[in-house]
């Protein structure tokens, strides 16, 4: 073999194996891994938010990677999230969420439509617990999708940080082998810079939730406005704002504006 074709053998060999640890689409030839060429090829799952997922440029939420939902409470994170889920489950996939903040309401889920039997809930004691768990079932289970939700109290903790700095760190692979889609939810600081910047570096998509209003019938709350920010999008441009519109008749509804 000539010196040429062995030194093209090689990297072949070294672009199979990233790809191999990192996905089929972490490292290709030719062409960069951005929107403008690869579009809705990207796997993904729909935010249920048309609107939102053209903003996304891939149709939604990219597989196998992880994202971050930030807003303060009340915003509306947590519905987006839920909606989230429930079209991740479409296919009768399952999916998971990890409650350490003892925030998960069923009822609520189920409003939102996710389908109680093919959820599977975590209420680990603790934030180490909670990231083990995580780990394992990142690893270990066929979920298309599964929700961190901690109290935001935990991320003053120096520990703490460096703990999830260390999970981050290690998700990568296992999710692009997977396809698991990891969404944190967190909150938002005051002067707009990262509550989490190791989870800011590694988070695919980031989107920022803050709630503009509250939709009413005369005394009675029946919903609220969303607008929704892309802050960071490896896969198209950030910077993009969709205002949605929640409904509570029952089933909570979303739709676009």
């Amino acid at each position: 073999m000539g010196k040429k074709k062995a030194k093209e053998k090689k990297v072949e060999m070294v672009v199979a194996g990233v790809q191999r640890r990192f996905g089929p689409r972490s490292l290709v030839r030719g062409r960069l891994p951005t929107a403008v060429n690869v579009g809705s090829s990207i796997p993904h799952i729909s935010t249920g938010f048309p609107q939102l997922d053209q903003a996304l440029a891939i149709g939604g939420l990219p597989k196998g990677k992880i994202a971050e939902l930030v807003g303060l409470p009340t915003s509306g994170k947590t519905t987006l999230a839920l909606k989230f889920l429930a079209q991740a489950q479409t296919g009768k996939n399952q999916v998971g969420y990890i409650d350490q903040a003892r925030y998960f309401d069923p009822d609520y889920a189920y409003r939102c439509g996710l389908d109680l039997s093919r959820l599977v809930v975590g209420t680990p004691y603790d934030l180490q617990e909670a990231l083990a768990m995580t780990e394992t079932l990142a690893q270990r289970s066929n979920l298309a999708a599964l929700l961190f939700d901690v109290q935001g109290s935990f991320w003053t903790d120096a520990d703490a940080v460096r703990y999830l700095t260390a999970l981050l760190n290690r998700m990568t692979a296992p999710l692009a082998r997977s396809g698991m889609t990891l969404l944190f939810l967190s909150d938002i600081s005051t002067d707009d810079t990262p509550i989490l910047p190791a989870l800011a570096h590694y988070a695919s998509v980031r989107l920022r939730v803050v709630r503009e209003r509250w939709l009413r019938l005369y005394s009675d709350i029946r919903g609220y406005e969303a607008r929704v920010e892309v802050l960071k999008n490896r896969f198209g441009p950030a910077g993009r704002l969709v205002t949605l519109k929640i409904r509570f008749n029952g089933t909570v509804s979303g739709e676009d504006l």
